[in-house]
């Protein structure tokens, strides 16, 4: 790699968030196609992966927090911040507090919307049946859904490597964690004023968060590009990883030599 190479990759940090209740490990699979372009941050959120649960109370802005902190542990200024799912809740909580830390934001397979009346009661269920017969059941059933028909079938492998993810995460942090999406507000209102390049990556099978959810962020952001994957569901940096990680890596590097 050559010296202006290496120079436009130091500085282009990207932050890659996971989603509930994953870990960093989702992102492996395409970490190699981002790498020749940019600095790869993908860490464990706290309760995940073996890193220890947020203090206090946890919400997404308490994340938020936290992800800035490490921000600042590396000496970061601006940086690209990608969250999944609950990942993007997260990023979009930072960029709400935080707007001058963003260079670029990257969302997959979350929605800006707050959770609609069934969705906060299917998260209170959730928390009910962990706290009556402990996470296994709803880690078991959890999982399933985050991937989608062409996984299930073809790949049904990956539905056992994100029930190994889940089972790092303690019940009082699942729990907490669904509290915490249950309550978070709507930050549809946010977007139009996020004024930065944005990636919008959604799973064409995804039923948990579907196309039209990111269709919807995407019109709202002022300088957005949606990307479908074909044959992926939620979960697409691990149902469709090169596919995935070349439209990560194109973004990206285009993005990349622009930066200061």
């Amino acid at each position: 790699m050559e010296q202006g190479d290496l120079e436009a990759r130091a500085n282009t940090p990207v932050v890659l968030l996971h989603g509930f209740p994953l870990s960093a490990a989702i992102w492996a699979p395409v970490t190699p196609w981002l790498e020749p372009h940019a600095w790869v941050i993908t860490p464990d959120l706290p309760g995940f992966g073996g890193t220890p649960p947020l203090p206090g109370q946890v919400s997404m802005e308490a994340f938020a927090e936290w992800v800035v902190d490490l921000a600042d542990d590396l000496e970061l200024g601006c940086f690209f911040l990608g969250g999944h799912s609950m990942g993007g809740y997260i990023a979009l909580a930072l960029a709400e507090a935080f707007p001058d830390r963003l260079a670029g934001l990257i969302m997959v397979d979350s929605r800006a919307a707050a959770d609609t009346p069934e969705g906060a009661s299917r998260r209170q269920a959730a928390m009910a049946d962990i706290r009556t017969h402990g996470g296994g059941p709803f880690r078991d059933g959890f999982v399933t859904n985050l991937v989608g028909e062409t996984t299930r079938r073809r790949r049904p492998e990956v539905v056992g490597e994100l029930r190994a993810m889940a089972e790092l995460a303690a019940d009082e942090v699942l729990v907490a964690c669904l509290e915490a999406m249950r309550v978070r507000p709507d930050r549809s209102g946010l977007l139009a004023a996020l004024d930065i390049p944005a990636l919008v990556l959604v799973g064409e099978e995804d039923t948990v968060t579907p196309p039209g959810e990111a269709q919807a962020m995407a019109r709202l952001l002022p300088q957005a590009e949606l990307a479908l994957i074909p044959g992926s569901g939620h979960t697409p940096s691990l149902e469709q990883p090169e596919v995935t990680g070349r439209i990560l890596a194109r973004w990206v590097a285009s993005l990349a030599s622009h930066q200061p």
